[in-house]
């Protein structure tokens, strides 16, 4: 099958499961080292020279993608126009790269085995499987449509075998003809909604019933004007930022008027107190600084006491009281950001799943659970579990917590995030003037599915790299990421490598010489918003080539840009700004020549990143709005919001 032909069928793969190449690279010298640690060559050895194997002479990854078009100047390790290539030194080849500065940097493995997979797609759950899902008992694999040829019927004891693919495990088996799995992707239903979960209903009817609230800091930061700009004698005058806010969130609700009238919205600010609006038809109740204290669960479930009676009217009956409720609003006192969010969350919750929390801030927490303003070290652990409660309370209930914050204003968001994340929400740093706009994109964005999480399987003889220890197997196959809501564009990406060649000699059942594919499989585990519980399998094989060239050669510079913005933005949460600069930089030269366009995005970043770079205590919230503002364009900018998980 030649690379054309490959590449049409790995394009065509349904749109969910994408390769930055078609090809999975294995290089040569790699192989070799494998064939002496089968031969018993000592352990030592062979880690050292696996080790400095990625960036040797042969298998040199800054010459590889750099050095045809580039040459690098290790004193500032820039790129300069040249036809030839630099010899690359001794420093180099050992597995350190030289990142902007001049000084080494952390070792860093970049080729094309990068994968992504588009959660959202979920959204169109068929073709539907019969039966249930058979998993490999040794790998945790699920039978699929490559098992076929796998399956034998056992001679003796007339049972169907199945050799998994994956692991080479073999699994005793009772299935059905139609039952075996046809198609490279397929839906499993594994539990029926429960009983009163929520109406069967047209689409647009749960779209329009989802309940909106927007959590609005009315503190006294709020009510700070932007800088006046002198024109000759005349001085504008200029709005506060609660005006931009309150303005906003007026001409949001005029919208909603128009276009889904069955919504229901309300309003929670937060000060020194929090006051919980409502739909606005109810005296506002105010939960004063002894309620604010309380534990997480106290303040939420007093909350959801109250989202009956305060949010029962749809907009088309509460605008008026939404308009008069939102013009008396005023700025003063401290910030109980926390509070306010576990308060908005208990109103939004009751809603349909796809509600929405908005919240918009200009500064830090400083009051009541959640504050973060002059936190002491002892305090990070419980303030990190408060914004964890928060999040998972979301995820569980189907509610998207989007957080928008003032640009010139210091917000945390290292801690904030994480509810976003998980929540799939929105994190923006903006212009107050550019508000309504930025709304409008943020209610725009429906969850399609909530509670999921990804399981990714790979061949045994490959591991995961770049991934955090706790989200792996201990044979480094098997990845488990929790995404929590999903969107339509919320995607994941990830690495894979060979696994050391002293761990693929201990595995004797496989010649490795004869492997030419290699199977990739995601298990996106979610509940759509019937309440039905479902897992969609995905499967799919890669040719191997040993040869860089054709790895290369057909490359999804789209998916190269992704991950290079969510690796970055996952090394800025941890204050790795170098590194998030350095990883921005060496993506930006393994996307394809063919590609400009894309290439010259990834580089933007980079830019972008060294311009922004942060020495102090790490926030997250001017890379986003560095990844945001780079990759605008060809790229669409709401697939590289961050995820932890991104991920």
């Amino acid at each position: 099958i030649n690379a054309e032909y490959m590449g049409t069928i790995n394009r065509k793969f349904i749109g969910t499961m994408k390769c930055a190449s078609n090809f999975a690279y294995i290089s040569k010298r790699k192989m070799g080292i494998l064939k002496d640690a089968q031969a018993g060559k000592k352990r030592g050895d062979l880690e050292a020279s696996f080790d400095s194997e990625e960036y040797g002479d042969e298998d040199d990854a800054m010459n590889d993608f750099m050095g045809e078009d580039k040459k690098i100047s290790l004193a500032t390790a820039k790129p300069t126009s040249s036809l030839t290539a630099k010899p690359m030194t001794a420093s180099i080849r050992a597995k350190r790269i030289m990142p902007p500065g001049g000084k080494k940097g952390p070792k860093q493995e970049i080729d094309t085995n990068i994968v992504q997979i588009e959660i959202g797609t979920v959204e169109n759950s068929g073709p539907y499987a019969t039966g249930s899902p058979i998993f490999c008992v040794h790998c945790q694999s699920i039978l699929n449509s490559h098992s076929t040829s796998n399956i034998k019927k056992d001679e003796i004891s007339h049972k169907s075998i199945w050799t998994c693919e994956f692991c080479n495990g073999k699994n005793e088996i009772v299935i059905a003809e139609e039952e075996i799995p046809k198609s490279d992707t397929l839906t499993y239903v594994v539990e029926a909604p429960a009983l009163g979960h929520g109406k069967v209903e047209e689409k647009a009817t749960v779209e329009d019933d989802i309940t909106v609230v927007f959590c609005i800091d009315v503190s006294g930061s709020m009510d700070m004007k932007k800088k006046p700009v002198r024109k000759g004698m005349m001085v504008p005058v200029q709005p506060s930022r609660l005006h931009c806010v309150k303005t906003a969130i007026a001409t949001q609700m005029n919208e909603m008027l128009k276009t889904a009238p069955k919504r229901k919205v309300g309003f929670v600010t937060f000060d020194t107190k929090v006051t919980l609006y409502g739909d606005g038809s109810q005296k506002p109740i105010i939960f004063e600084k002894d309620k604010i204290h309380k534990g997480f669960f106290d303040l939420l479930e007093e909350a959801v006491n109250y989202s009956a009676t305060y949010m029962a009217n749809p907009i088309s009956t509460a605008h008026s009281a939404l308009v008069s409720t939102l013009g008396a609003i005023q700025a003063e006192g401290w910030t109980a950001l926390g509070p306010g969010l576990v308060v908005a969350l208990g109103l939004a919750a009751q809603g349909k799943p796809g509600s929405k929390v908005i919240l918009c801030t200009d500064g830090l927490a400083n009051l009541g659970g959640g504050a973060v303003e002059k936190m002491k070290p002892a305090d990070a652990p419980a303030v990190k579990e408060f914004y964890t409660k928060a999040a998972e309370y979301g995820n569980q209930h189907g509610v998207g917590v989007s957080i928008i914050t003032i640009v010139e204003s210091e917000c945390r968001l290292d801690m904030l995030s994480p509810v976003a994340n998980l929540t799939g929400g929105d994190i923006m740093r903006v212009d107050p003037f550019n508000l309504s706009a930025d709304f409008a994109g943020t209610l725009a964005d429906k969850i399609i599915a909530t509670s999921v999480s990804v399981k990714v399987k790979l061949h045994k003889g490959l591991q995961f790299r770049k991934e955090q220890e706790k989200d792996l197997s201990p044979d480094l196959s098997l990845l488990t990421k929790i995404v929590g809501n999903a969107r339509r564009d919320t995607t994941i990406t990830f690495e894979y490598c060979m696994k050391k060649p002293t761990a693929l000699a201990l595995i004797t059942d496989i010649d490795w010489e004869k492997i030419t594919i290699l199977p990739f499989q995601s298990q996106i585990c979610y509940t759509a918003l019937d309440g039905k519980k479902c897992i969609k399998v995905i499967t799919r094989v890669q040719s191997i080539t040993h040869e860089k060239e054709e790895a290369k050669k057909f490359t999804d510079a789209n998916v190269i840009g992704q991950h290079a913005a969510i690796t970055a933005a996952r090394m800025a949460e941890k204050g790795d700004y170098k590194g998030a600069r350095t990883n921005a930089y060496m993506y930006s030269n393994l996307a394809p020549t063919q590609s400009l366009a894309v290439k010259s995005q990834v580089k933007g970043l980079y830019q972008e990143i060294m311009k922004n770079e942060i020495s102090r205590a790490p926030q997250t919230d001017s890379l986003t709005s560095c990844i945001n503002k780079a990759f605008q364009g060809k790229i669409a900018k709401k697939q590289l919001r961050i995820q932890q998980n991104i991920f």
